[in-house]
């Protein structure tokens, strides 16, 4: 383990206010305004396509499923889509094992535009990484749209109500 921070964005539109809002995530947990954070956004390195013409991704990162299992915080970011995470974020988190981000530090970001949907994709977001066997120590940071204006302080107001079982879990010895 020990790659640092890598924030794994689930948006198929790169460049979105998601990765802003996992980037910013990673930063409050860290307590590090400067830090630098690996992002690996999903639009860009998964091909998909929905016409007769295949697609391809970036192949701008050689290992992208290495980078996710060798992270020490890895925020999965994600907004919405149909009452949970995207599709695109689940294909390529179902090319990794049972328990193989054991070792890893998860916190599950979601963008919402609903209470409900805040609430369901946060929380089955989270099931699907502790079911990967990452260590998933607070509550999901779930923000409705209105809410990312202000991402910066809500994600730092968050980091510090869950700072102490963060810190237990980024200083425990990977096993």
């Amino acid at each position: 383990m020990g790659t640092g921070a890598v924030v794994l964005v689930g948006n198929p539109r790169v460049g979105s206010r998601t990765r802003t809002v996992g980037e910013a995530a990673a930063r409050a947990v860290l307590g590090d305004a400067a830090a630098e954070v690996t992002v690996l956004e999903l639009g860009e390195l998964v091909g998909v396509s929905f016409g007769p013409e295949p697609a391809y991704g970036s192949g701008r990162v050689a290992d992208p499923l290495g980078l996710v299992r060798s992270a020490r915080l890895l925020v999965v970011a994600t907004p919405t889509y149909k009452g949970t995470y995207t599709g695109l974020l689940k294909v390529f988190l179902d090319q990794l094992g049972h328990r193989e981000l054991a070792g890893v530090v998860a916190v599950p970001v979601a963008v919402a535009a609903s209470e409900a949907h805040r609430q369901s994709v946060g929380a089955a977001l989270r099931e699907l990484l502790v079911e990967l066997g990452a260590t998933v120590p607070a509550p999901p940071l779930a923000l409705l749209e209105p809410q990312v204006a202000d991402v910066d302080e809500v994600a730092a107001a968050w980091a510090a109500a869950h700072a102490g079982p963060l810190a237990a879990a980024l200083a425990a010895p990977v096993t």
